[in-house]
């Protein structure tokens, strides 16, 4: 490439959808548009902020003695805590509550549920 990294290519694609074609269309067309150009939101934070999801799983996969090839670390909790061969101490409730705000910072940043929770979770 030319020295434009991912991120700004897709800015630049999701920038146009909104402010060039978006205009222009009505109805599920507009819809579909609007999806299309959320959705290359989504991929551009995940792409900066993905990392961090990984890191935290991996911190809590030591802590726990987990094995990541074993799955994806989110599963073996919840499967471990449905089973009832892991309690939900305070390790386990921070990285949850730390996965879901990161999760949803990518996902949806503007969410207001994303607001009121780190006002609640990171007193």
């Amino acid at each position: 490439m030319s020295g434009t990294d991912s991120i700004e290519l897709l800015t630049a694609v999701r920038q146009f959808l909104r402010e060039e074609v978006l205009p222009e269309l009505d109805g599920f067309k507009a819809y579909t548009t609007r999806v299309a150009a959320n959705a290359l939101g989504i991929v551009a934070r995940e792409l900066e902020m993905g990392a961090g999801l990984a890191e935290l799983d991996t911190r809590i996969a030591c802590t726990l003695n987990l094995d990541e090839r074993a799955g994806p670390v989110t599963q073996q909790i919840a499967l471990a805590l449905r089973d009832g061969s892991m309690v939900a101490d305070e390790r386990i409730l921070s990285y949850l509550r730390q996965r879901t705000l990161h999760a949803c910072a990518i996902d949806n940043p503007k969410y207001s549920g994303l607001r009121q929770a780190r006002a609640r979770w990171t007193q």
